[in-house]
């Protein structure tokens, strides 16, 4: 099983409702010949199967989180860097966003 990696350049972050009730959060990602949705649905509301397509010659990524799980992501983006996120290929839903490598009791600057 294949993993596909990309680095997150820029974000953008956005809270609404949808028709339905089910949306309440999303977090758009862009990086270097990718582009990324996740998708964060109010607390019970069943998560949507990640999909991983190519449009257009750009590598395409859309998952989803618990609501929950919004503040700490947006949190990463804001204090962290590099910041990547990552899929298998085999199976999308089985995904990661991730930190770079910090030296242990680094600390804040």
């Amino acid at each position: 099983m294949a993993w596909k990696w990309y680095d997150v350049t820029s974000y953008v972050v956005g809270i609404g409702a949808q028709a339905g009730g089910s949306y309440y959060g999303s977090v758009q990602l862009n990086g270097a010949g990718f582009y990324g949705l996740l998708s964060f649905p109010r607390a019970g509301s069943p998560l949507a199967p990640a999909s991983a397509p190519i449009v257009a010659g750009q590598q395409r990524f859309y998952g989803s989180l618990d609501f929950v799980q919004l503040p700490p992501l947006v949190d990463m983006f804001r204090n962290e860097k590099p910041v990547r996120i990552g899929w298998s290929d085999g199976n999308p839903s089985v995904f990661h966003v991730l930190t770079g490598s910090e030296p242990v009791g680094e600390g804040e600057v």
